[in-house]
């Protein structure tokens, strides 16, 4: 009798050690679109459309600059306590000669650009965002349906524990381990399952709208990435690069504004066209206005404007510096990522092959049940640390593309056929 309940024992335990496997090698197929959530992300995400408003100001300001050459014209209503009638004075001046007018025309291109360069800036990092939500998503996905396999399996072998030593089979310490794994094993899956939930929640205030946790389904397998050569991407990246483009033409601007200070203090040449009436006399007449500055405070303006084009440059020079220091390592991970992938592919293929062998050990009584579990342990961490290692992966990947030419759509597309599975056929 004993004998035929062992026997059929084994016979379950190698039937979930089969189930257990097959949960850890197949991967359904997602349907996730991350291009169209992040187009949805565009019109949703309140940092991104401040950023829209702010280019807007910015573009105003740029058409403001290229109006600031154009006539002026003003007009003027008093009357004196010796006057009969109130005296209407209209003049139109036309600059001929006002530095401080032409720096603040010459600023339009700059500023143009800028409001251009700040709004890709703001995209690109919310595509980071967004595919860091969905990242989050996945790592929160995986880990909980790694650790339901270790569940039941610990389920199992803890219910059969109990039968044994009830049989006077067992041992009351492998019951007692197994309880303590069980209980660890339903305290993470109670985490995990939280942490799923906080990941949607992040993604859905990116969003705005809840996903669908099961869509995000990481691939089977992840191929080699074709890279240039880091020179390239870091020379690529600084010349494309939108927050690299918004910090030069910030310190473009901060030269103009330089000379916008200086032109303040000198002296400016106008054509006035002047026509003053008061009763039945009317006075036309036109003049060349020369017109001298004397204020301390236009100085001191001068010194401002020095002081903020040191901090652009400084700024300029520091972005600069970030985008070499991002690049330099998003390359280094994934063109070391493969490698490190494949190793970690063949300890999930070894710590599977180890859980087979204890299998068979305890099943000739050389192996007790918790080497089993121990065994299955194994398969789980490596499994974990393999989703790890492939985010991580395709985050930098992301960082590459976005630091290069590519749009934010385009290296979502192409970070998400890298990581996630492919959509099923319709």
């Amino acid at each position: 009798m004993a004998q035929q309940q062992r026997g059929w024992t084994r016979k379950r335990w190698l039937s979930w050690l089969c189930s257990v496997l097959c949960l850890c090698a197949v991967t359904p197929a997602s349907a996730l679109d991350l291009v169209a959530d992040f187009q949805k992300a565009m019109q949703h995400d309140p940092h991104y459309r401040a950023a829209q408003a702010e280019k807007g100001a910015n573009l105003t300001l740029a058409e403001q600059a290229r109006l600031s050459y154009l006539p002026e014209a003003s007009l003027n209503t008093q009357r004196l306590q010796t006057d009969v009638a109130a005296r209407r004075t209209m003049t139109v001046t036309q600059p001929l000669f006002n530095a401080e007018k032409l720096a603040l025309l010459k600023m339009q291109d700059p500023r143009a650009d800028f409001a251009e360069a700040s709004l890709m800036t703001q995209q690109a990092d919310l595509a980071q965002r967004l595919f860091k939500a969905a990242t989050g998503i996945i790592l929160a996905v995986e880990n909980q349906s790694l650790n339901q396999a270790r569940l039941s399996a610990l389920t199992q072998q803890t219910e059969r524990a109990k039968r044994l030593y009830a049989m006077g089979q067992g041992t009351v310490t492998d019951q007692r381990d197994l309880e303590v794994k069980l209980a660890q094993a339903r305290a993470q899956h109670l985490l995990l399952t939280s942490q799923v939930e906080t990941a949607a929640k992040q993604y859905a205030a990116v969003v705005g709208e809840r996903p669908k946790v099961a869509e995000f389904v990481l691939a089977k397998q992840h191929t080699a990435l074709k890279l240039l050569p880091l020179d390239d991407h870091v020379a690529q990246s600084l010349a494309h690069h939108p927050a690299v483009k918004a910090s030069k033409m910030s310190e473009k601007m901060a030269e103009l504004e330089v000379s916008r200070a200086k032109g303040a203090t000198l002296p400016t040449l106008s054509a006035a066209y002047i026509n003053s009436s008061s009763g039945n006399l009317t006075n036309v007449s036109t003049a060349l206005v020369v017109n001298m500055p004397f204020q301390v405070g236009t100085w001191m303006g001068h010194e401002l404007a020095q002081q903020n084009l040191l901090k652009a440059v400084a700024n300029r020079r520091e972005t600069e510096e970030k985008i070499r220091v991002d690049v330099e390592k998003a390359w280094n991970q994934v063109s070391s990522g493969v490698e490190i992938l494949k190793a970690q592919s063949e300890a999930i293929d070894a710590a599977r092959l180890s859980v087979e062998a204890n299998t068979r050990s305890f099943q000739g009584g050389i192996r007790s049940s918790v080497d089993v579990i121990n065994a299955i342990q194994t398969v789980y961490q490596v499994t974990s640390d393999y989703v790890s290692i492939a985010v991580g992966q395709a985050e930098s990947y992301l960082t590459l593309l976005a630091s290069a030419q590519a749009s934010p759509m385009d290296a979502i597309r192409q970070a998400q056929a890298y990581l996630l599975a492919p959509a099923a056929p319709r």
